[in-house]
């Protein structure tokens, strides 16, 4: 070759590499993509996939040809489960939980990699996640982040990082009018545990709907656990499962904690007077059918306090200036146009705490994991951690990808995008909308943008947020255990039935407290609490 065509040749070479919008000629790279969906895609009137795929060619030099998959999020799990036996499995699919997680790992059916590739091909997620988010609030979750994301020294997950993780999701809600009816103002609700029981007390015994019948009570289930709240505690009594807490150097589970000896020994009291709703032992409070966070004993006036909802559930027509909140719209609906409920503060127990459990900014549970073929085709691998980069740093692309085209699928109104109130969450799907979620991240990708448009800049969040600020009105009740235990899925069920029945034989006076207390801890350890206990201290000290 001559020393001037070489030169040329050379030249060229030089320039290519100045510029990172050049594809290189050839086939797409293929990504199968199996997401949280609400309906199947329509390929004859998807518009967001092709559109998001000449995005990615054009602005970022990314040459891919994107197949979403639908599978039904009800049944996922069980849908997958043969594809990745057979092999046959997408490309991404959702790691659906940290348990889920931990069973997709050990049977070897997912991708790891190097912490260093990810950072190759996905800088700018890792700068986002590293320095806390937006505002750098989170910056503290990063350790938890990088703990969830790792088994060992590789990466298994891209875990979600998001401050709407650990707010509070649950409100303390009185009837109004029954407050009205007994002469208490807002000024006068309960503060702390004393006052608390005093009002259910009255909500079952000072007639508060006025129909001079002996007909109500005080509370149900969710208001039991704003009692356990009271002593620090996130319980799960009756459908759930209790977390831990940090004491004198040492993790103590919920369940069998001298604090929720102090709250039966409340509970059964006020079960033998006739305060508490007897229907609490069905572990809910909505009706069969209806909205999961509607109580219906509260809103058909049968008790006068519950935490089954948030403040969202029960928002007020004027935050947004829609119908107001799902919960809300059905308490008006029964009770009318007017009718009031009230927020609540939560009462504190003897140590001044209170509240409710509050989660992790961290989960991993609409997070994606990658098929484990990919371990054998990096090339492949390192494009799709490139278009969640992409997503972190396009707007425009976001934009596509989880809000359609504008004009058609949303419209900007006051600076904020509106989504076409024509369509449902399935018509979005049909037609491209969300496809691509398990590729930009979880729910929303990891940029500014995005994090504003889902939480800092949503009004509904900004309302809860200033309740958050007054007195006593927060949770922060977190697991202190943000792990999964090796030895859960083996004993967690049967601890959890045996906490049930025991704390319902307590309650309903079948057994007596004092007696029998020591019995009941002592079954508990044995039938696994024990090792639990080991394992979660071992986890605690080696952190």
């Amino acid at each position: 070759m001559n020393r001037k065509l070489l030169a040329v040749l050379l030249a060229a070479v030089m320039l290519l590499g100045l510029l990172p919008n050049v594809v290189a000629e050839g086939a797409p790279v293929k990504i199968t993509v199996a997401g949280y969906m609400f309906g199947p895609i329509d390929d004859e009137k998807d518009v967001v996939t092709p559109a998001v795929e000449k995005l990615l060619k054009e602005k970022h030099g990314i040459d891919v040809d994107i197949e979403v998959e639908y599978i039904e999020y009800a049944n996922y799990s069980e849908i997958l489960a043969p594809r990745l036996a057979g092999g046959t499995a997408p490309d991404v699919f959702l790691a659906l939980s940290s348990n889920t997680l931990d069973t997709y790992y050990d049977q070897g059916v997912i991708a790891s990699w190097d912490v260093d590739f990810f950072k190759e091909n996905a800088p700018d997620v890792w700068a986002f996640v590293e320095a806390g988010g937006v505002n750098g609030d989170l910056a503290d979750q990063f350790p938890m982040w990088l703990e969830y994301a790792t088994k060992g020294d590789k990466m298994v997950v891209v875990p979600s990082l998001k401050p709407d993780g650990n707010m509070p999701y649950k409100t303390l809600i009185y009837r109004g009018d029954w407050l009205d009816n007994l002469g208490i103002s807002k000024e006068e609700l309960p503060m702390t545990v004393d006052e608390f029981v005093d009002l259910m007390y009255s909500f079952t015994n000072d007639d508060p709907d006025q129909d001079g019948e002996n007909d109500t009570y005080g509370m149900s289930l969710t208001g039991m656990k704003a009692l356990f709240g009271s002593y620090g505690l996130s319980n799960g009594f009756l459908g759930g499962s209790s977390y831990w807490y940090e004491k004198d150097g040492e993790l103590i589970n919920a369940d069998v904690s001298e604090k929720s000896k102090e709250v039966l020994e409340i509970l059964a009291g006020m079960y033998a007077d006739g305060v508490i709703d007897p229907e609490y032992v069905k572990g809910k409070e909505s009706a069969d059918g209806a909205y999961w966070a509607a109580s219906a004993g509260l809103i058909n006036g049968l008790y006068g306090a519950s935490a089954n909802a948030s403040i969202d559930h029960f928002r007020l027509k004027e935050v947004l200036g829609d119908a107001g909140g799902p919960v809300a719209q059905t308490y008006w609906q029964v009770n009318g146009d007017d009718a009031e409920f009230v927020y609540a503060p939560w009462p504190a127990g003897p140590e001044g705490d209170y509240g409710w459990a509050v989660g992790y900014a961290v989960a991993v549970s609409e997070s994606a994991v990658y098929n484990k073929a990919l371990e054998d085709d990096p090339e492949k691998l390192a494009t799709i951690f490139q278009i969640l980069n992409a997503f972190a740093t396009d707007d425009e692309l976001y934009m596509l990808a989880a809000w359609g085209i504008e004009g058609e699928h949303y419209t900007v109104q006051d600076g904020r995008p509106v989504r076409n109130p024509e369509m449902t969450n399935a018509d979005f799907n049909e037609v491209g909308v969300w496809g691509c979620r398990s590729l930009y991240g979880a729910d929303r990708a990891f940029s500014e943008l995005a994090y504003n448009l889902a939480f800092y800049n949503d009004a509904s969040i900004a309302n809860r947020l200033n309740y958050f600020k007054l007195p006593q009105y927060n949770s922060y009740i977190q697991n202190a255990v943000s792990v999964t235990l090796p030895s859960e899925g083996e004993v967690l069920a049967g601890l959890n039935t045996l906490r049930d029945e025991y704390y319902n034989a307590v309650i309903s006076g079948e057994k007596n407290l004092d007696a029998d207390w020591d019995a009941y801890v002592a079954e508990y350890m044995a039938l696994g609490g024990q090792k639990l206990y080991d394992e979660a201290n071992d986890w605690f000290q080696s952190k």
